[in-house]
């Protein structure tokens, strides 16, 4: 069966939708702000957020202010702004949590709701969003930080991408098959990486779509 995909631009989020990472961002900003009395250098956001590169942390002050959730000056003077809680439409969805598209992680749940684009939506079920972690899934055109919908179901076809929960608590996306020894085999879309085999694992939903805001 062909896994439905969608890559959207920026235009498929809400304007005050923020990506976790944002959400993060902005939070720090808040805490480090009322702690402080001044903005934190790019360094210090870039340690928080967990990325080597400055230019990263840049990037989402970019979009924290774009979006209208921040000012900043020429001076380095940085101004949080009061945003009005948004009204989300009926294809608001919960943003639940952070999935590993390369080892196993524990899932990290988050307490939000975000849009998705109506086709994603049929009617027939639960659906659910994830924020993706690593790269295990490249080859197809799933990306660290893209946001995944994910249609909740207990059970799955060979050849559907899951999401799959291990005996030890991890959570991965990966490519479903049933082997005849009766084992499942969890296959990234990652030349470089090898698949998961195991006796058993817990289906919590499959992919129905990838939402990327482009940079």
């Amino acid at each position: 069966m062909k896994v439905k995909k969608q890559e959207t631009d920026s235009g498929a989020f809400q304007t005050n939708t923020l990506a976790p990472v944002q959400r993060q961002t902005l939070e720090f900003l808040r805490n480090f702000l009322a702690d402080k009395g001044y903005a934190p250098s790019l360094k210090d956001i870039a340690e928080f957020i967990g990325v080597k590169s400055p230019s990263t942390a840049h990037f989402h002050l970019e979009r924290l202010e774009n979006k209208g959730f921040i000012r900043r000056g020429t001076d380095g003077m940085l101004e949080l702004l009061d945003r009005a809680t948004p009204q989300l439409g009926p294809t608001a969805v919960p943003l639940v949590g952070v999935i590993a598209a390369g080892r196993p992680i524990e899932a990290i749940e988050q307490s939000t709701t975000i849009e998705i684009p109506p086709s994603m939506i049929d009617g027939r079920g639960e659906v659910y969003c994830l924020e993706v972690s690593g790269n295990s899934m490249i080859d197809e055109h799933i990306c660290d930080r893209d946001i995944v919908v994910i249609k909740k179901q207990d059970s799955a076809e060979d050849g559907q991408i899951v999401v799959a929960l291990l005996d030890d608590g991890g959570a991965t996306l990966k490519r479903y098959r049933r082997l005849k020894s009766g084992q499942v085999m969890l296959i990234p879309a990652n030349p470089s990486m090898q698949p998961i085999t195991v006796e058993k694992v817990t289906i919590q939903g499959r992919l129905i779509g990838v939402i990327r805001e482009l940079h």
